[in-house]
């Protein structure tokens, strides 16, 4: 799926670019994925998500100088994190809930090739229990290698099965309900609810069609299948990013919208099946 990048994004990517391919850099693959992958970035509201690709004999010290590369670049292109000036108490919690943390992940070329959520996410091994197998094949499967090797066909991926579909509710449903019990205490609350909501979406709708597609056409699709009215919670979420407004009762919408994506596409599938990756 060919990129379709936003003049915001192109100064970022072709600086991200220039620093991969320095001599020192020690990274041998740059993976542009999500919805600037996909032509659906909306800017204020949208990431620029990346996998950074290190050779295998990478040092932690590596590690922390690629995340400070790449947060450097961010940061003077305007394209971190987008967080209030007023952050509350929970915000970071929330974050942390909802995998809001940073928009790119540094990894080995062995920990990509090995499959395993933990060593691609860096995450430990005791959160790695709770990311089902739709995660890292739907981020994969947006993914657009910008620079370096191709390394996205080889990452070996387990079958889905549809205990990972409930898997995933159970971690994205518990995702928006601490954010509809926490609102109040939040500045960005409405945001994080979206983001849950997105990847629902994706990850369902990975698992009707093995492959990702620009959120409105994912967001068409179970208007169809949800036989969804106009101005359903998914309408509104294309609305919001859009244009955007705090809405606690988009928020509480999310809860039941959440239970019928991930009721149907484990109603309608059949498992287990077979995962597919980007061939770019």
């Amino acid at each position: 799926m060919a990129p379709r990048y936003s003049r915001d994004v192109e100064p970022y990517l072709s600086s991200v670019v220039g620093a991969c391919a320095g001599p020192d850099s020690g990274i041998i693959s740059a993976i542009l994925f999500g919805s600037a992958a996909t032509g659906s970035y909306a800017p204020e509201i949208s990431d620029v998500d990346l996998l950074i690709v290190l050779v295998d004999r990478a040092t932690k010290q590596d590690r922390c100088r690629a995340r400070d590369t790449i947060s450097d670049i961010e940061a003077r292109c305007g394209l971190g994190k987008h967080h209030p000036h007023r952050r509350r108490a929970l915000d970071a919690v929330a974050d942390r809930l909802t995998a809001n943390v940073r928009s790119f992940f540094v990894c080995t070329r062995g920990d990509l090739l090995s499959g395993d959520p933990a060593r691609i996410l860096g995450i430990s091994a005791s959160q790695a229990m709770f990311v089902d197998r739709v995660a890292v094949p739907s981020i994969l499967a947006s993914g657009v290698t910008i620079w370096g090797e191709h390394l996205l066909p080889h990452v070996p991926l387990p079958p889905i099965r549809r205990f990972d579909v409930a898997k995933a509710f159970f971690s994205l449903f518990n995702q928006v309900l601490f954010v509809v019990v926490a609102y109040p205490l939040l500045s960005n609350g409405t945001k994080q609810a979206m983001d849950a909501l997105k990847r629902s979406i994706h990850n369902c709708y990975f698992c009707y069609h093995s492959q990702g597609a620009q959120l409105s056409a994912e967001v068409a699709f179970f208007q169809q299948r949800l036989s969804a009215a106009p101005g359903s919670n998914l309408e509104q979420l294309m609305r919001l990013r859009s244009v955007y407004q705090p809405s606690f009762r988009f928020v509480l919408r999310c809860l039941p919208t959440l239970v019928r994506l991930h009721w149907v596409t484990a109603w309608e599938n059949r498992f287990p099946r077979e995962p597919r990756v980007a061939q770019s």
